[in-house]
């Protein structure tokens, strides 16, 4: 343990010697003062809290990602080409305390340059009094239930296009799958539709009533008046408001004969409306003060830093660090794009052997990245939309511990291999 802490103040000093954890926290507060003179808002509150979180807080995450992986690439890799790691092994320091103390230190800097911007955020005056919400959705069959029930359906169409008839039935059900959580439906004049939510029982006990937030659109995506009622459980909240929006319908105590669990919308406008009930449709309950929100936020944005420096820390153990930093940003490039390429190619069918293979890669390379990146902290707190405690408390678990841990012990491998004669 003793060994562990003395590579990690020996990288720590490095670091603040180099300049380099100085010009990284510098760098991250002055793009916070400066996002908000160089970038444009619609001059909205909205608009000017969404962008300091987006872009301002979203500008330092970038930079820090792409600075702290540069430098783990280079923590191990520079000390083997100057013979400094050798003389360091001489003592009795194990491979393993060497790559922990190393990600650590990184990690650390990294925490400090992000924690300034976080709190200047959180003490703006921008967003003194906001409150996050729960986000609840519809209880619905899974997208893969859903695509196996319209598979049938969907081959016995004279519309479906031969070529969709001619390819494999796992890359039909993929595409159906994919376009599951985009499935419009379509409530007419005086129509009255309803959706489940288990949780809403629940949710009633808080002091506060719960809100609903629906998206509404149309046949011609046009901007039209919507009017309506949305009901649940014994509260009645009226909708007036333009198309393309998010409505965020308070609900008061009223008057309804709405099931339990429930949540209906009835159309009382002069045309009908669409919305996509998996992603237009959610249940809002107030969560608590925005602080804490960015807080739990903080804790995704420093466990998503720590998993990419245990990588670059891991490629700079087995590579030079010229090819460790290129491969780095090569994979960060590719993780960035994987999720655009796999919605928007655009031979969905696959009828081309190479381009089913890219495609493989590149699905493979989003799964892989997915358990890292599949919580948006910043898109939620921008929203005003609460970050869970469970959700960063297995992101922490995952990206701060058990993959560094991984990552870490595979270094250490590498560093006994690559010192062996």
């Amino acid at each position: 343990m003793t060994s562990l802490w003395r590579i990690f103040w020996l990288e720590l000093t490095s670091l603040l010697r180099s300049w380099t954890a100085p010009m990284l926290v510098a760098a991250s507060i002055g793009w916070m003062f400066a996002s908000e003179r160089i970038l444009v808002t619609d001059a909205t509150e909205e608009g000017g809290r969404e962008m300091v979180v987006r872009y301002g807080l979203g500008g330092v995450f970038a930079l820090l990602v792409v600075a702290l992986l540069a430098a783990a690439t280079g923590s191990i890799a520079s000390e083997r080409e100057a013979k400094r790691l050798q003389l360091t092994q001489v003592r009795p320091v194990s491979a393993f305390s060497i790559a922990w103390g190393k990600f650590l230190a990184l990690v650390a800097v990294g925490a400090a340059a992000l924690a300034l911007p976080c709190a200047m955020t959180a003490l703006s005056p921008r967003f003194s009094g906001r409150m996050c919400n729960h986000v609840s959705h519809p209880a619905m069959e899974s997208p893969r239930a859903e695509a196996e029930k319209m598979y049938d359906f969907y081959m016995a169409d004279p519309d479906t296009p031969p070529e969709a008839k001619k390819a494999k039935k796992a890359v039909v059900l993929r595409l159906l799958e994919q376009r599951a959580k985009d499935n419009y439906m379509t409530v007419q004049t005086n129509e009255t539709v309803s959706w489940s939510f288990p949780s809403l029982a629940t949710r009633l006990d808080t002091d506060k009533p719960p809100s609903v937030r629906l998206r509404f659109s149309n046949d011609f995506d046009m901007r039209d008046d919507v009017r309506g009622q949305v009901l649940a459980d014994g509260l009645l909240g009226v909708v007036s408001n333009i198309t393309k929006t998010a409505v965020v319908v308070p609900l008061v105590a009223g008057w309804t004969k709405c099931e339990p669990g429930v949540v209906s919308f009835r159309n009382d406008g002069k045309s009908p409306v669409m919305l996509r009930p998996r992603q237009d449709v959610e249940l809002l309950v107030e969560a608590g003060p925005f602080g804490w929100n960015i807080l739990r936020a903080y804790v995704v944005m420093v466990s998503v830093l720590a998993f990419v420096v245990a990588f670059g820390v891991f490629l700079g153990a087995g590579l030079s660090r010229p090819v460790a930093l290129f491969t780095a940003m090569v994979m960060l490039a590719v993780s960035e794009m994987s999720p655009s390429v796999v919605d928007q190619y655009p031979d969905q069918l696959e009828t081309d052997r190479i381009d089913r293979i890219g495609l493989a890669i590149t699905r493979f390379v989003e799964r892989g990245t997915k358990s890292v990146s599949s919580l948006s902290p910043l898109s939620l707190v921008a929203d005003d939309d609460c970050v869970e405690v469970g959700d960063a408390a297995s992101t922490f678990a995952l990206d701060f511990v058990a993959l560094p841990a991984l990552l870490c012990a595979l270094s250490a491998l590498l560093i006994r291999r690559k010192q062996e004669p």
